[in-house]
This record gives structure tokens, sequence and C-alpha cells, in this order.
């Protein structure tokens, strides 16, 4: 039995080996093909890619669609349909924008900036005065730190590294292309981050997807776990709490960057229940932009019906 376990192990590798490196070569190629087209027009097919070919396969339709009918059960199908092709859209224009550093950054750095953040972030930081940047998987985040860079503001933000150990070299590369510092999520990631962040710098977190051991606060009106590290960590090290937005503009390629006003210290649930306010009226105005595909309304033992 054990030797018959054993073989199965190695023919799982083997399969997991073979599929992680044909994505890889796959991904790879495709971007050459790519590369040979304007970057508007390369941008915007990345985006068809993900929409048409991508999102079907991954089952992303059926996860937009729940959750859809869960937040706003009134919605015209025709409006959920559009969210359909949007909202996958926008994540493979994100995805394309993200493994062409250079190009993207070119792009990003001339980012439009309006809200009384911007100004808040730029006093403290003459004060060597810690920011926390927060932000949910909305337009393309990562713009924030090609702006803040191009005004000589760092910005240390946590990644998720690819499970994909081919594709994350390549990927870790792009995104640290982008900007740096960069701390891989974990434990170490995190303590790494929160001594950069002790120093009197700037850091940005993303707050707006599930975690098992978050608090149950509202989002569109349902319970949403959410983590309240940033709103707890800038308790502790005496930090701006700012929260900001990437909104994609019309023409698919160039984008607004919002600086909103710095959330009053009270405690950890009240000011993140705050982030979570802001950022859904934010959605509510570019609904397409926001990432559907997550299961954002899971309780520790189910999603709330």
């Amino acid at each position: 039995m054990s030797n018959k376990l054993n073989n199965l192990a190695i023919k799982g590798k083997k399969r997991s080996y073979f599929l992680d490196l044909s994505t890889y070569v796959f991904v790879r190629f495709l971007l050459s093909i790519l590369s040979i087209l304007p970057y508007p027009t390369k941008i915007a097919m990345g985006g068809l890619i993900y929409q048409k070919v991508i999102s079907p396969l991954s089952g992303n339709r059926k996860r937009i669609i729940d959750n859809l009918k869960l937040v706003f059960p009134n919605l015209e199908k025709e409006k959920r349909e559009e969210l359909c092709t949007k909202v996958p859209n926008n994540i493979g224009r994100t995805f394309f924008e993200l493994l062409s550093p250079n190009e993207f950054s070119s792009v990003a750095k001339s980012a439009k900036i309006s809200g009384p953040g911007f100004k808040a972030l730029r006093d403290a930081q003459e004060q060597r005065k810690a920011v926390i940047l927060v932000s949910g998987h909305f337009g393309n985040y990562d713009v924030v730190r090609v702006v803040l860079n191009a005004n000589n503001i760092s910005v240390g933000a946590l990644y998720k590294p690819m499970s994909n150990p081919y594709f994350n070299t390549f990927y870790e590369r792009c995104i640290k292309q982008i900007a740096e510092p960069l701390f891989p999520r974990g434990r170490a990631g995190m303590g790494n981050m929160v001594r950069y962040l002790s120093d009197g710098k700037v850091i940005a977190l993303l707050i707006d997807q599930y975690m098992s051991h978050g608090e149950p606060l509202k989002f569109f009106g349902h319970t949403a776990y959410t983590a309240t590290s940033a709103a707890k960590l800038a308790l502790k090290h005496d930090a701006l709490l700012i929260t900001f937005y990437v909104v994609r503009n019309n023409d698919g390629i160039n984008f607004d960057l919002i600086f909103e006003s710095p959330v009053t210290p009270t405690s950890p649930n009240e000011m993140t229940q705050i982030l979570n306010n802001r950022l859904e009226k934010q959605i509510r105005k570019n609904m397409g932009q926001w990432l559907w595909t997550h299961r954002r309304w899971k309780s520790p033992s189910s999603i709330e019906k």
C-alpha cells in the first residue's frame, strides 16, 4: 500500500511540474506575441483574453453572479451580465499591466491625483510620521506605488507569492520593477513590513478579502469577516490611516488616484468599518472595477445566505 501511495505522489508531482512549467511557458509566449503591439492594444487584448477565455474556464462567472445576487438581489439581469464582462476584463488588464512594468509605470505615474489625503501623506512624511495606506482590489491598486515612488515617497507593500514557482520568479521580478520594497505574505514578511513602518515609513494594505480570524463587520449590508490589522497598526505606531482608490478611466489605460482624508483614531473595529464603508462607496460608483470573483461574504463555517 505504501508503495502505491508513493507512486501516486510521484505521479502527482510530475503532473504538477508539467502543469506549472507549461503554464509559465504559455504566459511568456503570449506576452512575447503581445509585446509587438502598442501598449494600449496589448492591455486591451489582455483584458479580452481573461474575459473570453480564462474567466469562463475558472468559474468566475458563477462567483460574480452569486455575489451580486447576495448584495444586489434586485439588480437587473442585463446589469449582472454587463458586470460579468467588465469584472474579468479589468482583472485581465491589471494582470497584463503588472507583467509590463516599464510601460505600466510610464502610464501610471501620470495618474490624476485628488483628495485631501495626499497632502496629509506628504506632511506626515516630512515629519517622519508613519502612514498606512488602505484600499481594496479595485481598479489597479499598484498605481499608488508608481505615483508615490515618482514623488520620492517609498511604499512598502505585501504581496502573495504565486503557487507556480516558475511563474512566481518572473512575477516577482516584474512587480519589484514597478517599485520596492515588497514583502511576501506570511509571518516573516509581515514582521519586516511592521519594522519598516516603525521607522516612520509608508506601507499599503488591501483589506477586502475574507479573513477567518477577522471581525464580523458590515460590507454592502452583509457580514464580511475583515482583518483589523491596519487599524491596530495605526493605533500602535501612531500612524496616519489613509484610504486610497485607483479608478481606471473609460479609456481602459489611464487612472485617477484618490486619497481620502485620514481616518480618525478610535477603536480598531470602528476604524475598520469606516474603511469598509469608504471602499463600498467607491465600488458603487465603478462596480466593474472591483474583484467580485472573491468569496468575500463567507463565514468561518459557511457562506452567508
